[in-house]
């Protein structure tokens, strides 16, 4: 590493955090990798590159020490990369980098989703119902003093986890009982073991993000996605697509405010957030905020659909250049469509995939089966067989290729295997 190279610390660099360094390597930056476990976190273990980084350092516990030694290194920031790393994230702004940090004492709201929608609640801004025990008896009591207990369904998901990970649509009663005590003590998509089982009411609506980058508490919108999204009983959120709207869509109206009254509620000063929110008949709610860039493509996405992503501001804010707080513009329709397995088995017809790059309006296909045919059903972000990335400048003709994708994956000849 050379002395003259300006450093980035990057706290967790998976998933969406995997991208940093080499953005900023391109500009000509040193960097960083502070891990807090031993291992990524399975889901995005493979996004792990440390051939991107300089040096390597694990955190032990001492927050002093990590800053102290991230100083000798010449850091100059610390940014966070997945979820898991963003509370160490805050102590060492807290502490080693004022000039970046959000506000530590709200840290865990923005990590921990069920103190998220407390913290909420308590600014006076819409916010999700909820109870978050390791007691069922609890659960069956907020039931009843919140009017639920006849309730469709009620939402039962782990609270510091992600990627629709075990997220479950259940009905009061038995279901329910059944759904929490399967996730008391379990271990979730990233590592965590949810001591206590976060049970939600069930929000109604259309769903989007809202994608974000802060300076001083100045909040840029950097892009809005509508989701698609299909439930198959208990299972909710299995994602169907993605899709940008445009700055001036009447959904934005209702949306930009709210965010932006949620980030500033959060603690929110510093860097890219990405806030889920649904749209409801009587105004938004958040579902969940994560503090990161976006991920599932979408850096990518938003660089075709606006020119511009989450990441390209942070680089160029490391690199001193004017920053543009207007906002964005749709450059062109941009959509990724979601491929996915209904059941676990074997695909039999896998080659009616393979032409799906070659859609008029595709611009990439991440779609892919394994060897042997074997995929199991689609329960969450992580267990897709991929996503195609439409974008033109005539809508209609991208919606044509997603409804071509739609009957592709309809006609999939999956044969069971129950034990998969």
């Amino acid at each position: 590493m050379t002395t003259s190279a300006p450093v980035l610390a990057v706290v967790d660099p998976y998933g969406p955090g995997a991208l940093i360094a080499p953005a900023f390597r391109e500009h000509g930056w040193s960097c960083v990798a502070v891990t807090t476990a031993d291992q990524p976190p399975g889901p995005v273990a493979h996004t792990w590159r440390p051939q991107d980084f300089d040096h390597q350092v694990r955190y032990t516990g001492d927050v002093a020490e990590l800053g102290r030694r991230l100083r000798r290194l010449r850091a100059v920031g610390v940014v966070t990369g997945l979820e898991t790393g963003s509370e160490l994230t805050d102590a060492l702004c807290a502490s080693h980098f004022p000039e970046y940090a959000n506000s530590a004492a709200l840290s865990a709201s923005r990590r921990d989703k069920a103190v998220t929608q407390h913290v909420l609640a308590r600014a006076g801004l819409a916010s999700l119902r909820q109870v978050h025990t390791p007691v069922f008896a609890e659960v069956e009591r907020w039931l009843r003093d919140n009017g639920l207990a006849d309730a469709p369904w009620v939402i039962v998901k782990p609270a510091r986890s992600a990627g629709t990970d075990a997220v479950r649509r259940v009905r009061p009663g038995d279901q329910l009982r059944t759904a929490f005590e399967a996730m008391a003590g379990r271990r979730n998509a990233l590592g965590d073991v949810e001591q206590a089982v976060l049970v939600q009411e069930c929000a109604q609506g259309t769903e989007y993000s809202v994608d974000t980058f802060s300076v001083g508490g100045v909040h840029e919108i950097c892009g809005v996605t509508r989701y698609t999204k299909r439930s198959c009983g208990s299972i909710v959120g299995i994602y169907d697509s993605v899709e940008f709207v445009a700055p001036d869509d009447p959904a934005c109206r209702q949306l930009l405010p709210y965010a932006r009254g949620v980030l500033d509620a959060l603690g929110v000063r510093f860097g890219p957030m990405h806030a889920e929110i649904m749209l409801r008949p009587e105004g938004p709610v958040l579902i969940e905020l994560n503090p990161r860039l976006a991920g599932g493509q979408m850096g990518y996405l938003s660089g075709l659909a606006t020119g511009r992503s989450q990441l390209d501001r942070l680089v160029d804010f490391f690199n001193g250049r004017h920053r543009d707080t207007s906002g964005y513009r749709l450059l062109q329709h941009v959509m990724s469509v979601f491929v996915t397995a209904p059941r676990s088995g074997v695909i039999r017809n896998p080659d009616s995939l393979s032409g799906l790059a070659d859609l008029p309006t595709a611009v990439r296909s991440t779609v892919a089966v394994p060897p042997d045919g074997l995929v199991r059903m689609t329960s969450d972000v992580f267990s897709v067989l991929g996503r195609v990335v439409l974008a033109d400048r005539d809508h209609d003709r991208m919606e044509l290729d997603r409804r071509r994708i739609k009957r592709i994956e309809r006609d999939l000849r999956i044969d069971r295997i129950e034990a998969l």
